[in-house]
């Protein structure tokens, strides 16, 4: 079942480890040029910050087609009749294939957080202040790319039909983004630090301005750097806990739908 696995989804397997590999050796280059020049950095990033949006197409080419493309070619009704069952069918892509995912989107997070490291005046700052980076680092990448997997799964599994599956993708990923971009920083209580210390204000992810000493004082509510793990295993929960929603869902419409 797993080497059939493999062989009907091997066109997406080749593409990701082809795109994992140039990007490695894209960050690799850059990483190695300048030794760790802010020029270089700022060279790659408007690239770089723009990849949270990946995992859309992990949806779109990893799980939109994966239920839908059985059904709209009418082979689930052999592939459900023959010995294996539906639900040992479903398991065994939801679970090779997910586990393929996450393990490429830790990949991924890997390499950035390697590029990071190659720029020590920038690292700290863009890890987690930076919205875009603090969700390709740490475990969040591999969240995030297994909840695209599955909410493309999903959409396929009650749509049943590609290209309409695809589209609720894309559209559900973007409102799901932007709900978490836009409330990340609420994961904890934040802190108010003063604006105007010798020292400047303190790494971490800056929410907004506040003021301090009954309004006299300029501040700022933050989130510091030291709390970035605790975000991290926190977006990750949320993330994999709408997968496995998502997931008891595709199971639901699979089991009563053939």
């Amino acid at each position: 079942m797993y080497w059939l696995t493999y062989r009907q989804h091997r066109v997406q397997f080749v593409v990701t480890v082809a795109f994992l590999v140039v990007l490695g050796a894209v960050l690799l280059a850059s990483a190695s040029a300048t030794a760790g020049a802010d020029e270089e950095f700022m060279s790659l990033y408007p690239y770089l910050s723009s990849m949270p949006v990946l995992p859309i197409a992990v949806g779109v080419f990893w799980g939109a087609p994966l239920l839908a493309a059985e059904y709209e070619r009418g082979t689930s009704r052999l592939a459900w009749t023959q010995s294996i069952s539906r639900g040992r069918w479903l398991a065994s892509k939801l679970g090779a294939l997910g586990l393929l995912v996450t393990l490429a989107g830790l990949g991924f997070g890997l390499m950035i957080q390697a590029w990071l490291n190659a720029f020590p005046a920038v690292r700290t700052a863009d890890r987690f202040g930076d919205m875009s980076f603090f969700a390709m680092t740490g475990v969040a990448p591999g969240a995030w790319w297994l909840f695209g997997f599955m909410l493309g799964t999903a959409a396929g599994a009650v749509i049943r039909k590609t290209l309409p599956a695809i589209a609720v993708t894309i559209a559900v990923f973007v409102l799901v983004l932007i709900g978490i971009f836009t409330n990340r920083g609420g994961y904890a209580e934040p802190v108010v630090v003063p604006a105007d210390t010798a020292a400047g204000v303190p790494a971490g992810m800056i929410l907004r301005p506040a003021t301090l000493d009954g309004g006299t004082r300029a501040a700022y509510e933050m989130q510091p750097s030291d709390r970035y793990w605790r975000f991290q295993w926190t977006e990750a929960g949320i993330l994999l806990t709408g997968t496995l929603l998502l997931t008891a869902g595709t199971v639901v419409a699979v089991r009563r739908r053939l």
